[in-house]
């Protein structure tokens, strides 16, 4: 004859802050699930400026004249408000 010993497992809890990450993925999810706005050209020209001066930033230190005529470009780019 054979014995067989089984164990019960008690109830696992929750962790506590389980209600919690609920609500903060369902809320990144909701965010990530809309549909980004467009932007105006004004705002375009900005951003794309910001840009041209972090690349300026960055020669800054090695080709001093090339991230002036880049500072140049992004301003007149974004005084025109234009985007290409």
């Amino acid at each position: 004859m054979s014995t067989i010993t089984v164990t019960g497992v008690g109830k696992v809890k929750e962790p506590r802050d389980l209600d919690w990450t609920a609500r903060v993925a369902a809320a990144l999810r909701a965010l990530l699930s809309r549909k980004p706005r467009e932007l105006s050209a004004a705002e375009a020209a900005a951003e794309e400026a910001a840009l041209v001066r972090a690349m300026a930033h960055r020669h800054m230190n090695t080709d001093p004249g090339f991230a002036a005529d880049l500072m140049a470009a992004a301003d007149r780019h974004e005084a025109t408000g234009s985007a290409h």
